[in-house]
């Protein structure tokens, strides 16, 4: 399990230091901060750690970024950094820093009974002409996180409509986008149902996927779920018209999206990081939003992390949040 996140000198600026346990024992816990903190950072730091790739650490500043994994029934913890230095090199006509190059260097290490032992290092160097390199090997490292793996919800952005743009094109793409998304979704439900193997797998899925949705309560429609066609929406009109997936609101759209990723396509398991679900979410949906998650991780198994403006998101229990501000006031 991942139990800490530490980044140091995060914009050259913040420190922090976030403990992602929680004393009820439960997984799931939320990040806040206002804008400009780095609470997307954070997810998407260890994103790249975690796939390797390394592109996003070169483009924001910081000096340490570290991940502690605890797994308690084993006795063990890994400690997982990134040290970022850069070579800068001072123009003494113009009195202008350049940056030369921008060194990482990334070590993994076991720690047993407070004895900690190197496992791997390696350097990743991006050069003044954005060429990156390697250097060192990388298989331990690639082999630890293989094994612990990761889901990042973070396109909530490509699927609603942006409101603050003039650009009709951007909207439509973003809409376009979201149908994409979402077709497969009523196949893949038929599928499981009509294979007597898969339905008796993923029966638990399919009830908390139709008590999820259900008491979102979306508007003047209901689920209808079925082998013969997987899943639909009916209007509650004279006609019970069914609805194609691209009549739902925006948020009805983010909704379905969030929940059915989260039930069908990730694995089981795994770390799941969800950036600003409350776009989109009206405030009784923002104040189920908890329920759901968790209802949600309990039945996969997740350690969730999210990141939210949102109070309401967690209900306003503060011990299952960090906040960024906060941790930046302290030091």
């Amino acid at each position: 399990m991942l139990t800490r996140i530490e980044i140091k000198a995060l914009f050259n600026v913040f420190n922090y230091d976030i403990d992602l346990t929680n004393a009820d024992g439960s997984k799931v816990k939320f990040i806040t901060a206002p804008n400009g903190f780095g609470k997307t950072t954070v997810l998407d730091f260890i994103d790249a750690s975690m796939r390797l790739s390394y592109d996003k650490m070169f483009e924001v500043p910081f000096g340490q970024f570290n991940l502690r994994y605890d797994e308690f029934s084993a006795g063990v913890a890994y400690l997982y950094s990134v040290t970022r230095e850069d070579e800068k090199s001072n123009d003494v006509d113009t009195d202008l820093v350049q940056t030369l190059s921008k060194n990482l260097t990334v070590r993994l290490s076991r720690i047993i009974e407070d004895k900690e032992s190197l496992v791997e290092e390696f350097s990743v160097i991006q050069s003044a002409d954005g060429r990156i390199v390697t250097t060192g090997d990388t298989k331990n490292i690639k082999m630890f996180f293989d094994s612990r793996t990761c889901y990042y919800l973070n396109d909530h952005r490509l699927l609603s409509i942006k409101l603050t743009t003039n650009d009709d094109s951007l909207i439509i793409e973003d809409q376009a986008r979201a149908i994409e998304r979402l077709n497969p979704y009523p196949k893949e439900i038929k599928d499981i149902l009509t294979s007597p193997e898969l339905s008796k797998v993923y029966e638990p899925h399919i009830i908390c996927f139709r008590n999820i949705i259900t008491r979102c309560e979306f508007a003047n429609k209901h689920l209808e779920i079925d082998k013969r066609f997987g899943f639909r929406f009916v209007a509650e009109d004279k006609l019970h018209t069914i609805l194609y997936l691209d009549q739902l609101s925006s948020g009805e759209k983010q909704m379905l999206i969030q929940v059915f990723e989260l039930l069908f396509r990730a694995e089981s398991g795994t770390l799941v990081m969800i950036d600003e679900p409350e776009m989109s979410l009206h405030m009784m949906w923002q104040m189920n939003y908890l329920k759901n998650l968790s209802e949600i991780a309990q039945l996969r198994g997740f350690q969730c992390i999210v990141a939210t403006h949102s109070p309401q998101i967690f209900n306003s229990l503060w011990s299952k949040s960090v906040d960024l501000f906060t941790l930046s006031s302290q030091e």
